[in-house]
């Protein structure tokens, strides 16, 4: 697998999916079946490699905007493996959208290193978004339970992304912010 190009240059979601992700014509289609690409608003991408025992795996995730929507794909390289049979590698991808009514809590973070000069510079930028979507429940006593919501976290830094990354991150950020 070949390092991927830095997508946060292109503002055309097509353009950026093709120089980034390493299964953009799957993403591109799978999102195109949600949503018109011409009402997207801001997007955002991350990917990752691990090594897995059969070999490199990568995670690729698109989250986007249409102003009314999060729109999220997400695929990650897996093993299938069932009883008697070799195991197999498989592409998990998924499309999911929610509704920016749902989200209760946007925070948008950013962190920047004080040089010598008492100048400051980017250093990482942090996206959390709560949900009203209930992921479990945990009884602490008779009358009192825990309640977690479903959140979503991205983070950027000059190290994981580079500034125009981080750039990207906050431009979503405040994008969400106005349109919820």
């Amino acid at each position: 697998m070949g390092v991927p190009q830095d997508w946060a240059p292109y503002t055309s979601l097509d353009e950026a999916a093709r120089v980034y992700l390493r299964d953009p014509d799957l993403a591109l289609e799978q999102l195109r079946s949600v949503v018109d690409f011409s009402s997207i608003t801001s997007f955002i991408m991350s990917r990752g490699e691990s090594d897995e025992p059969w070999g490199e795996a990568v995670w690729q995730e698109v989250v986007a905007t249409d102003g009314r929507r999060l729109i999220l794909w997400r695929a990650d390289d897996d093993a299938s493996v069932t009883m008697g049979s070799e195991p197999r590698r498989i592409l998990d991808a998924s499309v999911r959208t929610i509704l920016l009514s749902t989200i209760t809590d946007h925070i948008l973070t950013t962190e920047f290193e004080i040089l010598p000069d008492g100048t400051r510079r980017l250093a990482e930028v942090r996206l959390r978004m709560y949900t009203q979507l209930l992921t479990r429940a945990r009884q602490k006593s008779v009358v009192d339970t825990d309640l977690f919501c479903e959140s979503f976290r991205y983070t950027k830094t000059v190290d994981d992304g580079g500034l125009a990354q981080m750039q990207r991150l906050m431009q979503f950020g405040r994008v969400l912010s106005r349109s919820a």
